[in-house]
């Protein structure tokens, strides 16, 4: 088993974004970290399945965007590791 770590929050940025959509970017950034575009293109192309992992990861990943963009007022290190699930391929 391998572990990956992905590091949020490292980007410097010039103007602060906080929104619903700037928490879907950081979503689709650890999503595409994790691998999953690559195990869903398997998928397609030769009928395997997506590993268990990697599909609950995405879920986990999606299930937290959702809540953090529902959150009055979004926080503004949402990008740090704390709020996103750890990844362990």
């Amino acid at each position: 088993m391998k572990f990956r770590v992905i590091e949020g929050g490292k980007a410097i940025e010039t103007t602060p974004v906080t929104g619903p959509a700037s928490i879907r970017d950081e979503a689709e950034r650890r999503i595409r970290a994790s691998g999953y575009d690559q195990w869903r293109v398997r998928s397609l192309a030769t009928g395997a399945p997506i590993p268990n992992s990697i599909r609950y990861l995405k879920m986990q990943i999606d299930l937290v965007a959702e809540k953090l963009g529902q959150l009055n007022p979004i926080p503004h290190d949402f990008t740090d590791d704390k709020y996103w699930p750890a990844v362990g391929i």
